[in-house]
Parts: structure tokens; C-alpha cells; sequence
């Protein structure tokens, strides 16, 4: 291998390969950036929010709860309004409740699925850009007959390249799909059991 053999060279035998997982990797980065944002803003203080609202329910304080929601708005607020007003009914109320619910959790998982279809699909683009490295090595191995391994020095670097770019785009990708998705499915789960201590305490007989 050549002494001039260095970092430019080894990002030039990616090729097309390392140039999709690099604008693949911008995205994804950039993706979960804006998503942890919406995150922070939407259930910063989801559990004191929790708290707050389980204790006004035990007391049966519903007016004052309704009054909290208004004054705090958000995710967790807009599920638990819906839940303390519109129809009298209780189907009917539970099934706005849920409609509320649907939506604000739709626009946390918003993204998300391109995050899970790049961490799957990064590491085979990367296997294919290994692939085509060790293809390279052996047909510039087979053309230059007494050759030492510095001949197949480009078509290895493409394709330990290839494998390197695949990994990093696919790791930081799953994890954040893994965790955005689990946080989006504890506030659905959190917020059903409060709207049903809601709908059992307006159905509950006055004491």
C-alpha cells in the first residue's frame, strides 16, 4: 500500500456505496435531532403532569384538572380534555378520547418508520459496497500477475468502508427508533390508564 494511500482515498473507494450511507446518515442525524425536539417540548413534564392530574382525580377535582389542561398545553392535556368534555355519553367520550389520542401519538411517531427502514436497510447497502470492494480486489489482483497486496489495497478499503458506513448509519438509527418508539408507546399506555380513571370517576355516583 502506498504511502499516499490516505483518508481522502480510502472515502474515494466507497463510491456510490459510501455517498448514499453519507446522505443517508445526514438525514437520519438531522431526523433525530428535530424528533428529540419535539419530544423534549411535547412530554418534558409528562410524569409530573401524571402526578398532578392522579391526585386531582382522587379528590374528584375535575373542574380544577379541566382548568390545569387549559393552562398547560399539550399532548397529555389535549387527550385528557377531550375526556373531560364534548359528549355525555361515555362510549362517545371515550371514543373522541381515543381519536385525541391517535393523533397526538401519530405526530410523535411521525419520522420514525424512515428511521427503522434505514437501520435495516443500511448494513446489506454496506455489505453490497463490500461486496463490490472484494470484487475489485481480486479482478485488480487477477490483472497485475507478481503484484504484492499493495495492488489490492483499494478494493479492500472499499469494502472495509463499505461495512464501517453500513454499521454507523444503521446503529444510531435503530437505537433512536427503538427509544422514540418506546416513549410514544408509554404515553399511549399512560395516558389510556388516566383517561380511564377520568371516565370512572365521572361515572361514579356523587358522594
Amino acid at each position: 500500500m502506498s504511502n499516499h494511500f490516505g483518508f481522502l482515498e480510502v472515502v474515494k473507494a466507497g463510491g456510490l456505496t459510501l455517498a448514499l450511507l453519507a446522505a443517508a446518515s445526514v438525514y437520519c442525524f438531522a431526523l433525530i435531532w428535530q424528533r428529540w425536539s419535539v419530544y423534549q417540548r411535547a412530554m418534558g413534564g409528562l410524569d409530573a403532569f401524571l402526578r398532578h392530574a392522579k391526585h386531582q382525580i382522587e379528590k374528584g377535582q375535575l373542574k380544577e384538572l379541566m382548568a390545569h389542561c387549559r393552562q398547560h398545553p399539550g399532548p397529555a392535556s389535549a387527550v385528557v380534555l377531550a375526556s373531560l368534555t364534548g359528549h355525555e355519553g361515555l362510549s362517545e367520550r371515550r371514543a373522541a378520547t381515543e381519536r385525541v389520542l391517535e393523533r397526538e401519538v401519530a405526530l410523535l411517531e411521525k419520522g420514525l418508520p424512515v428511521l427503522g427502514t434505514v437501520g435495516s436497510v443500511a448494513p446489506f447497502v454496506g455489505l453490497f459496497g463490500t461486496v463490490m470492494g472484494v470484487m475489485r480486489a481480486f479482478r485488480d489482483l487477477a490483472g497485475a500477475a507478481n503484484a504484492g497486496p499493495g495492488v489490492v489495497a483499494v478494493g479492500i478499503a472499499e469494502a472495509l468502508v463499505g461495512t464501517a458506513a453500513g454499521l454507523f448509519v444503521a446503529i444510531p438509527a435503530v437505537l433512536a427508533y427503538n427509544y422514540f418508539t418506546t416513549r410514544a408507546n408509554r404515553f399511549q399506555d399512560e395516558m389510556r390508564w388516566l383517561v380511564d380513571d377520568v371516565l370512572e370517576r365521572l361515572t361514579a355516583p356523587a358522594r
